[in-house]
């Protein structure tokens, strides 16, 4: 029988090489079925060493949010873009605040609860977040690993319900404070913030609409004139200078394991300029990596894929982008401009937003998982884990 032959294939292998080099390079969902082939793959796809090396396997997916859940960017056996789902709900009531390590963290829109969960391997959680004070509301600022205790952790700010005072003055950056929280955890230690001339005031909504990139070891925000730093062994805040010329409107990206930015010049041009990449990140020095110019591939695009501005971007690789220029399209092309396909989507849905983020599988778990599975039985939940 073809099942038997492929078993003596395997068990001719030593167990390393079918365990470190041919399992840890499966999708979560092909190793979770090779749980129950044999009783030694069980075991030695089980340990903390084996989960790690398994996540850095995986690829670095964009993730999509649209009105009835979170969808991400594959490329198939056939190398397109393709829009599949990870998670549905019913209302138009879930936000993704932030993603690490294959988890993601979701909230109600009036952020009055909040979840983590691991759609690879379908376990969530309710997430414990720091007391409110009276006007004030919490949401995520960060998400990361503490890398010497090994516990994933929360950086949370807590903020005014309204940026302006009823005098008509801005909120001071004061005004806000941060914790970190271990997942699970409902004890918040506070964080003090840095003092900076420059940035005495908040930056409107910085924490819902900037996205943490992830970093040697730190988060990293672009804000204003810097690049705000959170050092997450440490887990104290700094400040990092970047290229002043881009101005204020720019996005921070992880590209190809560095650190880079890149500048819209407008809402009516169609050019994405100026990208920069860290070059020496102990000394901050940055240098020019390429100009995208998308006028060259407007005027061979059809008259229903025109782009009119670009809302959003993301970095699949070194040279292929992914660009939003309204609700319902989600363009491939390169960093020359060249048109490459529509990304089609598997979801009926006509609001899409490319979110910032992205999703790279994991086999990771949390305490938390087991910690409420029982008391998850009876519980509707919110959404519905499709990946």
């Amino acid at each position: 029988m073809q099942g038997s032959r492929s078993a003596t294939v395997f068990n001719d292998l030593p167990e390393w090489v079918v365990v470190h080099e041919i399992l840890v390079r499966l999708p979560v969902k092909d190793v979770l079925r090779c749980h129950a082939v044999h009783r030694s793959w069980r075991s030695g796809t089980s340990t903390d060493a084996f989960i790690l090396d398994h996540h850095r396997y995986q690829p670095s997916l964009p993730i999509i949010n649209h009105g009835k859940g979170i969808s991400r960017v594959v490329r198939t056996s056939g190398d397109d873009l393709k829009i599949r789902p990870v998670l549905r709900h019913e209302y138009d009531v879930i936000v993704h605040r932030a993603t690490c390590d294959g988890l993601l963290i979701l909230s109600q829109q009036e952020q009055s609860d909040f979840y983590v969960c691991n759609p690879a391997t379908r376990k969530c959680a309710s997430l414990p977040h720091p007391p409110r004070r009276p006007h004030f509301l919490v949401s995520v600022a960060g998400f990361y690993r503490h890398h010497t205790s090994g516990e994933h952790r929360v950086l949370w700010v807590s903020y005014p319900w309204s940026y302006t005072l009823l005098d008509g003055s801005d909120v001071a950056i004061e005004s806000l404070e941060y914790f970190v929280l271990m997942v699970g955890s409902d004890q918040p230690r506070s964080i003090q913030w840095p003092t900076v001339p420059e940035q005495r005031f908040i930056p409107d909504n910085w924490f819902y609409h900037c996205r943490a990139v992830h970093h040697r070891g730190s988060l990293h925000w672009a804000m204003g004139l810097n690049i705000t730093v959170f050092d997450t062994i440490a887990e104290t805040f700094r400040q990092m200078s970047r290229p002043t010329q881009l101005g204020d409107m720019v996005s921070l990206m992880d590209m190809g394991g560095a650190l880079a930015l890149c500048r819209t010049s407008s809402e009516c041009v169609t050019t994405l300029e100026d990208v920069w990449v860290l070059q020496d990140y102990d000394a901050e020095t940055w240098g020019f990596l390429y100009q995208i110019n998308l006028s060259v591939m407007e005027a061979s695009l059809p008259l229903d894929l025109q782009i009119k501005y670009v809302r959003s971007m993301a970095v699949m690789n070194e040279r292929e982008l992914l660009v939003q220029n309204r609700r319902s399209r989600i363009l491939h092309c390169d960093i020359d401009g060249v048109f490459l396909e529509n990304v089609e989507s598997e979801e009926h849905e006509n609001h899409w937003t490319l979110s910032w983020h992205r999703l790279q599988e994991s086999m990771i778990s949390l305490p938390l998982f087991e910690t409420q599975k029982q008391e998850a039985v009876n519980k509707e939940p919110l959404f519905s884990i499709v990946l």
